[in-house]
């Protein structure tokens, strides 16, 4: 086979093209407005607004921008060559998608390393009292069977002993 679906070198994406490096601003907040206009580098724009109900959680209305390069709504635009378009328009991407993508567990396990102490200090707690739960149902299981006259440990029984008539070992006299 002479090539197969991974074969060629991942994209090498600068800091320049991520997201994260661009100024950005978010429609929220906005609510009210039909256009905004935006001065940045010496350039200015006006980008439109507009009022959808949007059906989620929350049926609300809500605010979106129209992009100027492809007319679509969105709820951020980024900063691209002094104008502002959205994020498909401007081509830039996020930086999280970029990080160790030679090797996804490792993203995982660096992760799992990063939960802050009062996440794993929780987890142990939630896993101690479910621990502590199931053995006073242990223990008010075995009293309810040791009431019952069964004792399920070692299959021992308790039974009465018979009251003697006498002295069981011999006597030398």
């Amino acid at each position: 086979m002479v090539a197969a679906f991974g074969t060629s070198r991942p994209r090498k994406w600068s800091n320049r093209q991520l997201l994260e490096n661009h100024p950005r601003i978010r429609v929220g907040g906005l609510r009210g407005h039909s256009e905004v206009i935006l001065s940045y580098g010496g350039k200015t724009q006006v980008v439109q607004i507009e009022e959808e109900w949007t059906f989620g959680r929350k049926q609300r209305l809500r605010p979106w921008f129209r992009c100027p390069d492809c007319n679509q709504r969105c709820r951020l635009l980024v900063e691209k060559d002094g104008t502002f378009v959205c994020r498909l328009c401007s081509g830039y991407d996020y930086r999280c998608r970029h990080r160790n993508r030679f090797c996804p567990a490792l993203n995982r396990a660096c992760k799992v390393a990063r939960l802050p102490y009062r996440a794993l200090a929780r987890e142990t707690a939630v896993a101690q009292a479910e621990i502590a739960r199931l053995l006073r149902a242990t223990v008010r299981d075995l009293e309810r069977r040791a009431k019952r006259g069964r004792c399920t440990l070692g299959k021992v029984r308790t039974t009465r002993q018979r009251p003697s008539h006498g002295p069981t070992e011999a006597s030398d006299d």
